[in-house]
């Protein structure tokens, strides 16, 4: 017979087995850990989790009927992408797991580099942070919290995204540790990027949604060419040619919508004209095949010299000049933020590369709790 002793003993075992049962199932990690000082709060891991996961969700070889919903399915499957840089084929399970730690690393160097620089966010850019929260809260809000992820969360991310910018400003601004001189914003926009001035006339009825058959096309080429012809007149000046382009605009446009069997009121017609620094990212979406149907064209011909280009849905008379003989490098900065256009890919890929470098002080059981296999993409109503 057991004692009563050894029964009291097993009782007292039993109790204190669901008392860590019950402390389990009440709560969950605050936190996964740090990163060079920086706490990792466990819904910022977890909505670096969930992002990772539709990335890669996009990127897996999924058999024919499998969907990214199928979150066991994408963990499994294959995906290739690039990750800091470099191309990775893995398991879905794996891919996620990298981008996960890349984005977690870079959200720990923004912060401490932000505290480092004395940063402080402007009401801009916390009202900005707290209304793209809003907007994805109202879209995506039940299944961030079927994942564990709050709203409070989601504006914690945003707002590091905000302290990414003014590290950006921190550094490279006018006021910044290594200010971009005038010389290297002069460099930029004459080597880099295209100031084309433009009246666009489109090969698409927007009505119906049509492109423009032959005939149409013909006679809107005609119509640019008269637009060309009337340009190369009124607007041969190395400077911004705006009154003779709106102008231009005003004319022809009305005659090529009527080509097409539909009408725009000349004063409407002033929105076809336009003029634009176009930044290398810009230009990139133009491109493909060692061919880019904007910049090649104009490289054919003389700066400040008109040309018509076929962009498939849209032709257009264009022309490049040199901004410069039009505007300071401060009125451009102040128009186009050239800043984030020459260093923001420079300033990220140092965020990452900081963050990659810091101590880990990670917690890996606090990660398995949080495992991606208990993702959700679906919310039952």
């Amino acid at each position: 017979m057991r004692s009563i002793k050894t029964k009291l003993f097993s009782l007292g075992m039993a109790a204190s087995m669901l008392l860590a049962l019950g402390g389990c199932a009440m709560s969950t990690p605050a936190n996964v850990g740090s990163i060079g000082g920086v706490e990792i709060p466990a819904g910022v891991y977890l909505l670096a989790q969930y992002n990772s996961y539709n990335t890669a969700s996009g990127l897996a070889d999924l058999a024919t009927g499998e969907t990214a919903n199928d979150v066991k399915t994408v963990l499994k499957a294959q995906c290739t992408g690039t990750i800091n840089g470099e191309e990775v084929t893995t398991d879905g399970a794996d891919y996620i797991s990298q981008l996960t730690s890349h984005a977690i690393e870079y959200y720990a160097a923004v912060e401490k580099e932000f505290d480092e620089l004395g940063g402080v966010l402007d009401d801009a850019a916390t009202a900005e942070a707290a209304n793209s929260a809003d907007s994805l809260w109202n879209s995506n809000g039940d299944l961030y919290t079927a994942n564990g992820i709050s709203k409070s969360t989601v504006e914690t991310y945003l707002l590091n995204a905000q302290k990414a910018k003014a590290i950006l400003n921190l550094t490279y601004g006018a006021d910044g540790t290594s200010p971009v001189t005038e010389a290297e914003y002069t460099d930029y926009v004459n080597n880099d990027c295209y100031y084309v001035e433009t009246v666009q006339f489109p090969l698409v009825n927007y009505s119906s949604y049509s492109l423009a058959t032959d005939d149409q096309k013909s006679q809107i080429e005609d119509i640019a060419a008269q637009c060309l012809a009337e340009l190369n007149e009124q607007a041969t000046a190395e400077t911004a040619s705006n009154s003779a382009l709106y102008t231009a605009a005003m004319n022809y446009v009305p005659q090529a919508m009527s080509a097409m069997g539909s009408t725009i009121e000349s004063a409407q017609a002033v929105y076809y004209a336009g003029s634009k620094l176009y930044t290398p990212n810009d230009l990139s979406s133009f491109g493909g095949d060692g061919y880019n149907n904007l910049t090649d064209p104009l490289d054919e011909i003389p700066l400040g010299t008109w040309t018509t280009i076929d962009l498939g849905t849209t032709l257009l008379v264009a022309r490049r000049i040199d901004p410069l003989k039009t505007y300071t490098v401060d009125q451009l900065n102040s128009m186009y933020d050239m800043l984030t256009s020459m260093k923001s890919d420079e300033i990220q890929d140092k965020l990452y590369a900081d963050g990659a470098a810091l101590e880990h002080n990670l917690d890996s059981s606090a990660i398995n709790t949080y495992s991606a296999s208990k993702i959700k993409k679906t919310v039952s109503k």
